[in-house]
């Protein structure tokens, strides 16, 4: 009986656990396309870390840093990061980043092929986007 008992435990413990949100990666970060804004000489990139905890960061900059390059601003260490929680139901991902700015909502839909369709609505300044983030995996994440 004790032998029984502890074979379920076992199987329920291994078998019993999901991981959380797999539909997103964690061993990368999401970014858009160099975007620019009429007028500018330089333009704009975004990027998003998704964490298995259901938190996410989010990271603007401009278009010559690559995902590698910014690796050390995904920690939950870095101060005035636009962090939030994000919820995933089928293929619908809605998530908020906030820092001590405001908050930036994001709503949409992942592809087949793992991209991220998302609306976006900054209630910092009024902006709002529709943008598709395109995963890159990045080795030596924390």
């Amino acid at each position: 009986m004790k032998n029984v008992i502890l074979l379920l435990l076992f199987y329920s413990s291994v078998f019993g656990q999901k991981k959380q949100n797999p539909i997103v990666s964690s061993e990368g970060i999401y970014e858009t396309e160099c975007k620019y804004v009429e007028n500018e000489k330089e333009g704009e990139k975004s990027f998003l870390r998704f964490y298995m905890n259901g938190k996410v960061l989010s990271v603007g900059t401009d278009c010559d840093a690559t995902a590698t390059d910014l690796k050390t601003w995904f920690n939950m260490e870095r101060k005035n990061k636009l962090i939030g929680d994000y919820k995933i139901k089928g293929k619908r991902i809605k998530f908020f980043t906030t820092n001590s700015e405001g908050t930036v909502n994001y709503r949409g839909r992942i592809t087949k092929d793992g991209i991220l369709k998302l609306k976006i609505k900054s209630l910092i300044n009024g902006y709002r986007s529709t943008e598709e983030y395109q995963f890159v995996k990045v080795e030596g994440l924390n």
